[in-house]
């Protein structure tokens, strides 16, 4: 019942929904030249009256069995969506028992239409607040920096994600084998073609695991003087893995790398990195020099926001 009260407006949207629906169904089936037929206004009408209470409180029941209530609404994702349809499709199989059993049968377009409506109602409900925020955001961006992102894949993807919902880059182009295609509206070019794209942007992201050593090193000529960040390490940094090159992104000066019976020194971090043929993990740290410094909030703020909308949990410092 808590939820139910914190979440008032949505509970008094809710039950307008279920009950304008179908009787907005009965609208649809039976208002014909400005009128009622008969048969709604004197068997139809009435039945829905009658049983319009009981329904209310079943469905209500029946969203929160499914967990519609006490959701951050800001981030409503595709789970979300998942009890949505499940509830609506449970309250739909209610009504149409609950109408045959204790009313009277009502047309089967009724049920067809009324619960579509509700399913359309329902989604809105929860879902256009998480729509207004997003369009509150892009009218306020200002100009945005353009860049290229470096994979296909749902690394690639979720990289996307995060500049798009940081507010400072914008997405231009995506470099993958799928060429022609589009990735959340953005084309798709080929690494081959990546020339075509390049002097549109002022920052290049890797978000490849798989890219070579030596494509990786192709990608860093064909940049220039731009800006190229590697952020294959965004999806390791979430399960707790330090990778190699987003330690070698932050360092400075000749490196000492040791993979397995080799020991080898770089010149400088970029050297290391166009020279390691694989993606590695860092295995431990011997006596480095380590400066610090406090994260600043707005980019806390920034990838907690990315990292909710991704994975439907929220986050918070602890």
């Amino acid at each position: 019942m808590k939820k139910l009260a914190r979440d008032l407006w949505v509970v008094l949207l809710d039950i307008a929904a279920v009950n304008a629906s179908y009787y907005l169904a009965l609208l649809i089936r039976f208002y014909v030249n400005f009128t009622l037929r008969p048969v709604a206004v004197n068997e139809y009408l009435p039945a829905w009256i009658t049983f319009t209470p009981w329904y209310t409180i079943a469905a209500l029941l029946i969203f929160m069995l499914f967990r519609l209530y006490g959701g951050m609404w800001r981030y409503a994702g595709i789970n979300d969506m998942n009890r949505i349809i499940g509830a609506s499709l449970t309250t739909t199989v209610v009504h149409i028992l609950g109408t045959i059993i204790f009313v009277c049968r009502m047309p089967i377009t009724y049920y067809v239409i009324g619960g579509l409506l509700q399913f359309a109602m329902v989604v809105s409900i929860r879902f256009a607040y998480r729509v207004l925020l997003t369009e509150k955001k892009r009218i306020n961006r200002g100009e945005r920096v353009p860049c290229v992102v470096v994979g296909t894949g749902e690394l690639g993807r979720r990289v996307i994600k995060h500049l798009e919902n940081g507010g400072v880059y914008k997405t231009v182009a995506v470099v993958g084998p799928e060429e022609g295609r589009m990735l959340d509206g953005i084309p798709v070019v080929s690494l081959d073609r990546i020339n075509t794209v390049i002097e549109k942007a002022q920052v290049l992201f890797i978000a490849d695991p798989l890219l070579t050593a030596e494509k990786r090193k192709t990608v860093r000529q064909i940049a220039g003087d731009k800006t190229v960040q590697d952020y294959t390490g965004y999806q390791n940094n979430m399960a707790g893995r330090i990778p190699l090159a987003t330690l070698l992104s932050v360092s400075s000066g000749a490196v000492t790398v040791v993979n397995g019976n080799e020991r080898r020194v770089y010149t400088s971090p970029d050297a290391a990195l166009n020279e390691i043929p694989d993606r590695m993990d860092i295995e431990r740290i011997m006596n480095p020099e380590i400066v610090l410094k406090k994260p600043e909030e707005s980019n806390w703020n920034a990838w907690a926001e990315a990292y909710s909308s991704t994975t439907g949990q929220d986050v918070g410092i602890v």
